[in-house]
């Protein structure tokens, strides 16, 4: 197995800076998914490592070597796209088996007829088929490998491809979007059959999507990019309940994150819409106050004051939107539905936000060290 570090990688297309001295390393064997919204250059940094884009600057290793000099074919790279990219005129078999056929027989043992004449091309062909078979047998495809693209459905075509990088055993496994092609419902399958895959051939794994669902279901780690720079890499887990960056609480999370024009005072106590938050910060000034959704809950006598918009009940839970005064946004509340009361549009009802799971953001959006302090208290001592 192979690992991959890119270190203060740059790339610019005219204008624009796709790359802004990107660095990641991921370890041998491990799944990391590049996640962000459109245009944040995440593909870019795929196609670079792949060596289907040439950096303006930094390098780039696989296995610890450095892979800047090398051609893509070179590089021992897999890389399944979002259109699976099959050739419609060949099988599911013939699909699977063109890059160990291109790596394995050379232009003459490739020719029709005259090419089985020459020595080793039957045992090669042979190989290769087996080679072939394993993989289809592993990806459940066996009973599929005589059709054509245009006979299989989004998802078989997917194994297909998928089945076409895994047969050639790379170092690396970089994939581009490869389930949005696919209805909701098959997604959810395919995802978990995607790692259950990648835990079986155990190799590097590059996983590129715009769905933070895929991303944090996923993989082992996850790297938020945005504007060309990575904002923060770490477990999913990590990366939803200790966000380093406004950006990143807001990104992941469904539903998002609320988030509050907030005031720490010169007692240090946080104050949203003039209410305490019972946090307490070691600055003083203007700050975003957020809190996720099921860290929010109604409460009949103090907190945040608020008027209910809009309720929606999804079986296991209720969302209550609510407004506060002077937000630009709803607020989102989100509540187990045999415990949540009953909420009419135009309700006036207060908010409580639990301190100690509240996140605190300067002005630059950067996360700020809080912690939560009995409500009513007149002084704060901070350390």
């Amino acid at each position: 197995m192979a690992g991959i570090e890119a270190k203060d990688v740059s790339k610019r297309f005219g204008d624009v800076q796709a790359l802004k001295g990107v660095s990641l390393a991921v370890a041998p064997g491990e799944f990391v998914s590049l996640v962000g919204p459109s245009g944040c250059g995440k593909t870019t940094l795929m196609r670079s490592i792949a060596g289907l884009e040439t950096p303006d600057s930094g390098t780039i290793a696989i296995g610890g070597e450095d892979v800047g000099g090398l051609r893509a074919a070179d590089r021992d790279v897999a890389m399944v796209f979002q259109s699976y990219a099959l050739y419609p005129h060949l099988t599911a078999r013939q699909n699977m088996a063109v890059p160990l056929v291109m790596r394995r027989l050379d232009a003459w043992r490739r020719l029709p007829l005259i090419g089985d004449l020459l020595p080793g091309t039957r045992a090669a062909k042979a190989e290769i088929a087996a080679e072939v078979a394993r993989t289809a047998e592993l990806l459940g495809i066996e009973k599929l490998l005589e059709r054509k693209p245009g006979q299989l459905s989004g998802g078989q075509r997917q194994r297909v491809a998928l089945g076409r990088a895994i047969v050639r055993h790379p170092r690396v496994f970089l994939l581009d979007e490869p389930l949005s092609n696919l209805d909701a419902g098959l997604r959810v399958q395919t995802r978990k059959e995607i790692v259950e895959l990648h835990r079986r051939v155990g190799a590097s794994t590059v996983y590129v999507t715009h769905d933070q669902t895929e991303a944090m279901t996923m993989s082992d780690r996850v790297a938020v990019m945005m504007a060309g720079e990575i904002l923060q890499i770490g477990s999913p887990r990590d990366v939803y309940l200790d966000p380093r960056d406004l950006r990143v609480a807001a990104f992941v999370g469904s539903p998002k994150i609320n988030a509050f024009a907030a005031e720490a005072g010169a007692d240090g106590l946080v104050r949203v819409a003039g209410t305490p938050t019972g946090v307490a910060v070691a600055i003083q000034g203007a700050l975003t106050f957020a809190a996720r959704p099921e860290d929010i809950a109604p409460n009949a006598h103090d907190g945040i004051p608020a008027r209910v918009e809009h309720v929606e009940f999804l079986g296991e839970a209720v969302l209550l939107h609510a407004r506060v005064a002077g937000a630009t946004e709803a607020v989102v509340a989100r509540m187990d539905a045999r415990r949540a009361g009953t909420f009419e549009r135009g309700q006036s009802i207060r908010l409580r936000p639990d301190p100690a799971r509240a996140l605190l953001f300067d002005a630059a959006g950067k996360r700020i060290v809080a912690r939560a302090v009995p409500l009513g208290l007149k002084e704060i001592a901070l350390g």
